[in-house]
């Protein structure tokens, strides 16, 4: 099956109306390209241009953290008639579903055209040293974040791929149809592009670069951020052990720079958890998202009772009832239990506007899972229940508990923030959480889009 991306470049960023299986282009004139990469100014307005389109609304702004994710993993209360309740029930096969997750697809692709045209050009010799290692660096890392939530989304359960060709691991600009890549294909051009990502910015990253471009380093592809995908990575190819060598580097490397958030973070409401972000997006106008989506009347919410038995009546965790989780009462909200995760506070302006992407926490949570040695994992446990007041008793954790104990923080954590699907896709779960419907290929893999996407002018 063939379908076709083509695009337009249009100022700093390449506008996408599709992607496939292979690709082609149709772009401005090379004259037009080798201009606008004649500066360091065009690699830094195509790279922001990157950034940009991740945080929009059908990526990273909502779709892939608090929308479309969250009802698969059955986070929200959904009307059957609705389109919440056809994602709820996996229907792929309905319109308007598919017609979120063949945006999704697209607009993923959309955003590594602009990445592999960005790299096409970065050896040209316009860019000082350390400015070329921080921006390939960050390309790279992208290019790989990308293609690892498409493989998380698209891709084949892990452990039940065949050598059948999957998806495109899309790594130029090119008239040539690219090729679709087998699973082995696939994590070989990922892990390749994360491993010169790494080496690229480890160097700059822990040096710094004089120059307003090298500012808020949690809003871009930084250092410990692609280490941390290395090790998310990892741990969704079945790779244990080098998951968990990876969540161990960071967590031991970061230093002050992301630490854990502690319970008097939360009580100051910076729900979010800002100090842990390793990479996140600044979404300007996330205050009108959330309020429509979340706070407002005919907002999303859950049941009362779900909810606390997910926390397992533990009345100290800072996350759980009248904490993170709160009863909205009034005339424009109605009676509604809901995530205060995004509820925009004027007391917290540095956290304001964030939606993180990866964190810390998971971190704890990837060397957690991979340790099956008592002394290892109990004291990460340990500072995680420090860190967020709970009381589950988990000295001397067996590795059935622990195990446990990890598959439920991904979703008292990560709520809202579109993980726990993930989670059990990777686990290949049959048992989903709130859901009548066993997990399977049918739930697991959303399925590419159908129709072939043609250049228009």
């Amino acid at each position: 099956m063939k379908r076709i991306i083509y695009y337009i470049l249009s100022g700093c960023l390449l506008l996408g109306t599709g992607c496939s299986n292979w690709l082609d282009v149709k772009p401005s004139t090379r004259v037009e390209q080798e201009e606008m990469f004649s500066t360091e100014d065009g690699f830094k307005n195509t790279l922001t241009g990157v950034y940009i389109k991740l945080k929009s609304n059908s990526l990273y702004g909502k779709t892939l953290t608090m929308e479309l994710t969250e009802y698969l993993a059955q986070h929200w209360k959904s009307n059957a008639s609705e389109l919440s309740g056809y994602i709820s029930a996996y229907d792929y096969e309905n319109s308007n579903v598919q017609s979120i997750i063949d945006g999704v697809y697209t607009d993923f692709y959309n955003a590594i055209v602009n990445v592999n045209n960005l790299l096409d050009f970065v050896d040209n010799g316009v860019l000082s040293e350390d400015m070329y290692k921080l921006i390939k660096g960050e390309a790279l890392g992208l290019r790989a974040f990308c293609h690892l939530d498409l493989l998380r989304l698209y891709g084949p359960i892990p452990g039940k791929q065949t050598d059948k060709k999957i998806l495109s691991y899309a790594r130029e600009v090119s008239r040539q149809n690219m090729p679709v890549n087998t699973w082995a294909e696939y994590i070989a051009f990922l892990e390749k592009d994360l491993n010169e990502a790494e080496t690229l910015l480890e160097e700059v990253e822990k040096k710094g670069i004089d120059d307003d471009y090298f500012t808020y380093r949690q809003n871009r592809m930084n250092y410990w951020a692609v280490m941390a995908v290395k090790a998310r990575f990892y741990l969704w190819i079945q790779n244990k052990e080098k998951a968990a060598e990876y969540a161990k580097k960071v967590i031991d490397g970061v230093g002050e720079q992301f630490k854990l958030s502690q319970p008097e973070n939360f009580t100051n409401k910076d729900y979010i958890a800002s100090s842990e972000h390793l990479f996140s997006v600044h979404v300007y106008d996330l205050e009108d998202i959330t309020e429509t989506f979340i706070y407002r009347s005919g907002g999303v919410e859950q049941t009362k009772s779900l909810i606390a038995e997910l926390f397992e009546g533990d009345v100290t965790d800072v996350r759980g009832d009248g904490k993170l989780w709160q009863q909205l009462q009034g005339v424009t909200t109605g009676n509604r239990y809901v995530l205060m995760k995004y509820k925009q506070s004027e007391a917290q302006v540095a956290t304001r506007e964030q939606i993180p992407l990866v964190r810390l926490y998971e971190m704890y949570l990837i060397a957690i899972e991979c340790s099956d040695n008592s002394a290892v994992y109990q004291p990460l446990i340990n500072q995680l229940l420090t860190a967020r007041s709970i009381s589950l008793d988990m000295d001397n954790a067996g590795v059935d508990q622990k195990n446990q104990f990890v598959s439920m923080e991904y979703h008292k954590e990560f709520y809202g923030e579109g993980q726990a699907f993930y989670q059990y896709k990777r686990r290949n779960d049959e048992m989903i959480m709130w859901s009548n419907t066993p997990g399977s290929t049918s739930v697991y893999v959303l399925p590419v889009p159908k129709s072939e996407i043609k250049y228009e002018e």
